[in-house]
């Protein structure tokens, strides 16, 4: 597996910076993997490298090396903005999105469902309806980091400290860099998954999907998002825990290389 190649495309915001890894199987299919916020395209890496496929991946308007989008994120804006990946590809590419990158990849497959062959889905937020008013409040609040006592010691305990048995530690400095990189703005991208209409969406897709329910706690919003797409295959893997592109990046890979296979 070679090393990631790095670009940039013009896009609505401005630049999209791109991630490209090339892998060992160059006939197996393209595949663009939307991250979650608020992190870049770089948080496919071991995923990528376990996979051994053509990976493309790219920071969301906003964060890691992309333009910011002129407005309050939304998922329709960051679909607009990361399309110009498609146009990378010579064949219908699969989609790969975690998190609030499952919402993106939803709304893709919609709009550009020449291009797209089948859908890879795990972990799905959902956001809709009054009982999650206070959850979609605090979600897109900034941080305020000037009002936490040592918030970077904390954070950097947590998520490298905490997980030097589990994840090597330059790769758990690389996510944490990524993580706090944006700054105040860090939670901003919140706003596009809390007000997604998840499932009239859902409800549309045409493609083969694949919906992956880790042990997290998007478990449940998965199950519902599983049961409104008409093409879903579900499989739960309890066994695969946070972080889980890193502790169970090759499940991952193997249930997304059967999928597309």
């Amino acid at each position: 597996m070679i090393g990631s190649q790095r670009s940039y495309v013009n896009n609505v915001a401005g630049q999209l910076h791109v991630w490209h890894w090339h892998g060992t199987e160059p006939a197996s299919p393209p595949l663009i993997c939307l991250p979650p916020v608020p992190y870049g395209g770089c948080f496919f890496r071991t995923f990528a490298s376990v996979l051994g496929g053509r990976v493309w991946s790219a920071d969301l308007p906003g964060y890691g090396c992309s333009d910011a989008l002129a407005d309050l994120p939304t998922v329709a804006g960051y679909t607009e903005a990361i399309a110009p990946l498609l146009e990378l590809m010579t064949q219908p590419a699969y989609l790969l999105g975690f998190h609030s990158g499952a919402l993106v990849a939803i709304e893709m497959a919609n709009r550009y469902p020449k291009q797209v062959s089948g859908l890879v889905l795990v972990d799905v937020p959902v956001f809709s309806g009054p009982e999650m008013k206070d959850i979609r409040a605090s979600l897109t609040e900034p941080p305020d980091y000037r009002q936490q006592e040592d918030p970077m010691n904390s954070l950097f305990q947590s998520m490298v400290m905490s997980r030097l048995d589990t994840v090597p530690y330059e790769r758990a400095l690389n996510l944490f860099f990524d993580f706090v990189g944006s700054g105040e703005k860090r939670n901003a991208g919140f706003h596009a998954a809390t007000s997604y209409d998840a499932q009239g969406h859902a409800e549309r897709v045409s493609q083969p999907t694949l919906v992956i329910a880790t042990n997290s706690s998007l478990r449940d919003g998965t199950l519902q998002a599983a049961s409104w797409i008409p093409t879903a295959t579900l499989v739960e893997r309890a066994d695969i825990t946070m972080p889980a592109f890193e502790l169970g990046a090759d499940a991952l890979a193997q249930l997304a290389r059967e999928f597309m296979e």
